[in-house]
């Protein structure tokens, strides 16, 4: 019975020992693995020291969870804010208020994106620093009448601290699988790591180009301006040469007033003349006749 025990025994250890290198095999080729080419020998044999440590630690006992780091009070008051704003003024002069506009915008630090201008319209896109949009914006103000002015803000951390994130997380991943480019054993395996390497930085500059467009929205204000032309009646001509033009205008008003009037009248004058002038014909020629009857008589009898 004491060697069947110790037989038992023995089997027994030599079981668990089976057990603990299966276990081995099968946490490398799991830490390893990228896609489908985990279970290659040459990658489970590059990364046996590593999983063996893993093991050791997990069976010391697990980690005690870590809190993550704490936000300070001013990493909790940095709001990243995309503003925008639209203007619409009144100005006498569209070409001139459209140059000092673009000048506004050089001064700022922006730039003109877009310009749309006809003969009494222009409508511009100006992109100006977010923190010189407030001034920029009263410095339009004053090329005209203001009509209108809406300033619209969207609150972006949420988005800015996601994409951060997750660009970290992409980086660190392209990291390990290059990696295990350089532990690549066949030929197979290099096949393998470099389409999913391709993949991963494909991902990682998705999310950098999302990265920067955010970050542009946060730096830069787009600001939409339109300037409209006054009418020539509205525009302001005070003074003795607004008095003459305005009294010189006046004059030909009615000197051509007077023209059309004219013109009008034109062919019932020359009717009115024509009758009148037969109307002087008949009435002559019938004082004639009369004259002449009344003188016959008085001759005969004379006679």
């Amino acid at each position: 019975m004491g060697r069947m025990g110790r037989a038992v025994r023995a089997g027994a250890g030599m079981a668990l020992a089976a057990g603990v290198v299966a276990a081995l095999v099968a946490g490398c080729s799991g830490g390893d693995s990228v896609g489908g080419f985990g279970g290659q020998g040459s990658m489970e044999r590059s990364a046996d020291g590593e999983a063996a440590s893993g093991m050791a630690d997990t069976a010391a006992g697990p980690a005690p969870p870590q809190a993550g780091p704490k936000l300070s009070t001013a990493q909790l008051t940095d709001r990243k804010l995309a503003r925008s704003a639209r203007m619409t003024l009144r100005i006498g002069d569209v070409d001139r208020a459209t140059a000092e506009a673009r000048q506004i915008a050089t001064d700022a630090g922006g730039y003109v994106a877009s310009e749309r201008s006809g003969q009494k319209l222009a409508a511009l896109t100006l992109s100006v620093p977010s923190e010189e949009l407030d001034v920029v914006l009263d410095k339009l103000a004053d090329l005209g009448e203001r009509k209108s002015r809406y300033i619209t803000v969207e609150d972006v951390t949420d988005q800015v601290v996601d994409v951060d994130s997750r660009v970290a997380s992409q980086r660190e991943s392209v990291r390990r699988v290059r990696e295990l480019l350089d532990k690549a054993k066949s030929i197979s395996d290099l096949v393998a790591i470099e389409g999913e390497l391709a993949q991963r930085e494909a991902e990682l500059e998705s999310l950098l180009a999302r990265q920067d467009a955010l970050r542009g929205r946060v730096d830069m204000a787009p600001v939409s301006l339109t300037l409209r032309e006054k009418p020539a009646e509205e525009t302001d001509d005070g003074g003795f040469l607004g008095g003459l033009a305005s009294g010189w205008g006046a004059f030909t008003a009615l000197l051509a007033g007077t023209a059309v009037a004219l013109g009008a009248a034109l062919p019932f004058v020359v009717l009115v003349g024509v009758l009148a002038g037969v109307g002087l014909v008949l009435r002559r020629w019938r004082k004639h006749a009369r004259s002449g009857s009344v003188t016959a008589p008085s001759g005969a009898g004379d006679a």
